[in-house]
């Protein structure tokens, strides 16, 4: 899993940043150069029995992000996908034939329009950005952030975290079955 989905995405990326790289520096200005990564929300959000894939797609999530951050200022963008569609790949857990009267909700040519856009000169401004798309739908993921904050006026003990996470806690809604995050 690490080897063809991290290292792979790892592998290519680092030559066509490396070509962009070296045009800008040849022309002493920005190029156009455009990286759209795929991942998956099991990269997210981890997966049922899947660790190694979550954990190479949660990779592939980091690396692009970091590529954003330091590519930009060639001229070059970097963003990462997570398609929800049917594949061969998901074809077989059923619920992919999913339909809206004609509509096919996760049908490939769903997610295509995102990547023609974020290869596009529409997307200049557009960097370093998470995406999950299928259907009608797509959302730009909000990275990783602080949800709260507890403290504490002398040192951290076993209690007084329980008092301070067992209230914000009892709110949320725990993880079920790697689609729900913590959330309202």
């Amino acid at each position: 899993m690490i080897r063809v989905h991290l290292k792979g995405t790892f592998c290519t990326s680092r030559h066509a940043t490396e070509y962009w790289r070296d045009q800008s520096k040849r022309s002493d200005g920005p190029v156009y150069g455009r990286l759209v990564n795929t991942t998956s929300e099991a990269g997210l959000m981890g997966g049922v029995g899947q660790p190694n894939y979550a954990a190479a797609k949660g990779g592939i999530i980091q690396l692009t992000l970091s590529i954003a951050q330091a590519m930009i200022r060639y001229g070059v963008t970097a963003n990462v996908i997570a398609p929800r569609a049917r594949t061969r790949m998901t074809e077989p857990l059923g619920g992919f034939d999913a339909k809206d009267g004609e509509f096919e909700i996760f049908a490939p040519e769903n997610v295509s329009p995102l990547v023609a856009f974020l290869a596009s000169p529409a997307a200049e401004r557009v960097s370093g950005q998470v995406f999950v798309v299928w259907g009608r739908d797509l959302n730009v993921l909000h990275g990783p952030g602080i949800a709260a904050t507890m403290a504490t006026e002398d040192r951290w003990t076993a209690d007084r975290v329980a008092d301070a996470l067992g209230p914000f806690f009892a709110e949320r809604t725990p993880i079920q079955q790697g689609f729900l995050l913590y959330g309202e």
